[in-house]
């Protein structure tokens, strides 16, 4: 911890102090096999996170399923709805919010954008047990009084044949449930989506690539955010709704900038430097814009003397270099 700590102060350009207001400052947290403990919670609460996202899983087998299976006895505690009571708790506790994000998980790991039941009766039972999917988490969240429902995440091929499905969907949403809501779209689909209206949010998984040439430095990451935040700023004066990034990450890669959405070569050259630079970045870059509601970093496991650390290329900046970041950010809020 002392040489990230170094490496930190010998890096880690001084930067002016913004108004952070009520901006979220967020870690995506994993659910995990066994319940999760109450000095688990600390860790996030010393980094000075104010929020948290929590995520209880549905199942799909296939692209083509139509059945989300959801608190089945296989699957862990910390995703399903058993989990999620124990857990909210503790976190109210210590006074973090919570982002209630149900998500879908499809067998093998395909994408969710590829969802696509093969008949028109095969679309109908799926759009019925995804609803009855997210209504249950919707109750589960407005039971706990959690202030912010996620009503699903990277379903583009949902959101573009079934626009009628979810602003019905949102209705029946407002009706049970007094907090806010938000739909999590990929990167490169959140300008297709017809219903930003009818959220609180407009909610981004900001995986954008910001391609480059290497080596670079903390200015020239800056830079290459240019174009996509003026685009983002359009979709944000086109619907009347701040941005929220329902996920933002990077892996600890030498260059975790041109596909960072990308998880899946895990032989990669370990760079807690550059997966630093491109959080510091990001932060540097939306905080001060008055349009940007914050975000949530991908992601947190709640063992966190065992989590990340020297050597390990995932997104997680536990025990690495970009952890001190988000403390010198998180901490800083005014």
């Amino acid at each position: 911890m002392m040489k990230i700590k170094f490496l930190f102060c010998c890096f880690l350009l001084a930067f002016s102090s913004f108004s952070f207001g009520q901006k979220i400052l967020g870690l995506s947290f994993v659910g995990t096999k066994e319940q999760v403990l109450p000095e688990q919670i600390l860790p996030v609460e010393q980094l000075g996170a104010n929020w948290v996202s929590l995520m209880p899983y549905g199942y799909l087998n296939s692209a083509q399923d139509s059945i989300v299976a959801y608190d089945t006895d296989w699957q862990w505690v910390g995703e399903k709805t058993k989990g999620l009571n124990a857990t909210i708790p503790l976190f109210k506790a210590r006074g973090i919010k919570i982002m209630l994000k149900p998500q879908i998980w499809i067998s093998r790991g395909v994408y969710t954008g590829k969802i696509n039941p093969t008949s028109q009766h095969s679309w109908k039972v799926f759009k019925a047990s995804y609803r009855k999917f997210i209504l249950h988490f919707a109750q589960v969240a407005e039971q706990h009084d959690i202030p912010l429902y996620c009503i699903g995440t990277e379903l583009p091929s949902v959101v573009k044949r079934e626009e009628e499905f979810w602003r019905e969907l949102i209705l029946e949403l407002r009706a049970i449930y007094k907090g806010e809501l938000v739909y999590a779209e990929n990167w490169d689909q959140y300008d297709a989506v017809p219903f930003w209206d009818a959220l609180d949010y407009i909610g981004l998984n900001a995986y954008f690539p910001l391609k480059g040439e290497t080596p670079l430095t903390l200015e020239d990451i800056q830079q290459r955010w240019a174009k996509t935040i003026k685009r983002i700023g359009q979709v944000n004066k086109e619907f009347n709704r701040p941005v929220l990034f329902t996920e933002m990450g990077y892996r600890s890669i030498d260059d975790p900038l041109r596909r960072p959405w990308d998880y899946r070569d895990k032989v990669q050259n370990y760079n807690p430097k550059m997966q630093a630079m491109a959080l510091e970045a990001l932060l540097k870059e939306f905080i001060p814009l008055p349009w940007w509601q914050g975000g949530f970093v991908w992601k947190w496991f709640p063992d966190h003397p065992n989590a990340g650390g020297e050597n390990h290329t995932g997104f997680t900046p536990q025990n690495k270099l970009a952890e001190e970041v988000l403390r010198s950010y998180f901490t800083n809020r005014k």
